[in-house]
């Protein structure tokens, strides 16, 4: 899927999704973002072979009893209300850490992160614990968080609050691209480090922009060693832009000559030749 492709996927989605979905979607660290697309649309789930960020993330989630911090975030606006006043988002994540740091709480709850507790602040809201107020004036529009229509049940502790939180590991990253480069050959590997190599060298192109999975299956079946070989199998435009290092790479693994090869063998791989066509010569 070109990164074309994925944008106008996204942009689809966003027409048709309401609020509330659209925010549990952002917020899903484990979900699959392609997975998602193909549920809303009542698709079958495809693989999405690491072209999502939860899929390729090397992430391991925990579970938070946030119930406790949610209690301080309910009685903080209470309290606020009471007085009449309000606070945004950023404004009740610094009252919270100072009612934190001041409250003496137990130590087996847990403290929480900045980006954890404005984490959790979303989630109160889509759970309708809290809900935002908007005020509108001539220049800007503030959005403020108050109490919601289902706040008394979790100040009194009766409303258990679960929150997700991420843990970030090198080495399940590592363990992650290790064995998903195990299940490659040689020249699916290789073709691999070329399209991030070429993906680096032009910036805001994504790998699988460059060459998809399957077109590298494809490339891995047919092994190609010239440029009007390789252009069945990808299409003109990326030919253009990348034949040239395709090729070399498949050179070097066949161990191909510029304008060697077996001709009955080259014959017999044209014949079972798809012609995968690339988003971008579309456009």
């Amino acid at each position: 899927m070109s990164c074309y492709l994925l944008l106008l996927l996204v942009m689809l989605y966003l027409t048709v999704i309401s609020d509330c979905k659209l925010v549990k979607f952002l917020q899903s660290k484990k979900n699959c973002r392609r997975g998602a697309f193909f549920q809303h649309f009542g698709e079958a789930v495809q693989e999405c072979n690491g072209m999502c960020d939860n899929c390729v993330s090397s992430i391991e989630l925990k579970d938070i009893d946030a119930t406790y911090h949610t209690k301080i975030i309910v009685s903080l606006l209470q309290e606020m209300q009471q007085n009449d006043q309000r606070a945004t988002l950023l404004q009740l994540v610094d009252k919270f850490k100072t009612k934190w740091k001041h409250s003496g709480c137990s130590n087996e709850a847990v403290d929480l992160k900045k980006e954890e507790i404005e984490q959790l602040i979303v989630q109160l809201i889509l759970d309708r614990v809290l809900k935002e107020e908007f005020q509108h004036t001539a220049y800007t529009t503030n959005a403020y968080v108050v109490l919601g229509p289902l706040w008394k049940p979790a100040l009194q502790g009766n409303r258990p609050v679960k929150l997700t939180s991420a843990i970030h590991s090198q080495d399940s990253g590592d363990r992650f691209k290790s064995a998903k480069r195990n299940q490659m050959s040689n020249l699916e590997a290789k073709l691999d480090d070329l399209r991030r190599t070429i993906s680096s060298r032009n910036g805001g192109v994504f790998p699988h922009a460059v060459l998809s999975t399957e077109q590298i299956s494809l490339l891995n079946c047919h092994t190609p060693t010239t440029i009007a070989e390789l252009e069945k199998l990808i299409g003109k435009v990326k030919t253009d832009k990348y034949g040239s290092d395709i090729i070399e790479v498949m050179r070097s693994e066949t161990g191909s000559g510029k304008d060697s090869g077996d001709g009955a063998k080259r014959q017999k791989k044209d014949k079972g030749v798809v012609f995968v066509e690339s988003s971008e010569e579309e456009g």
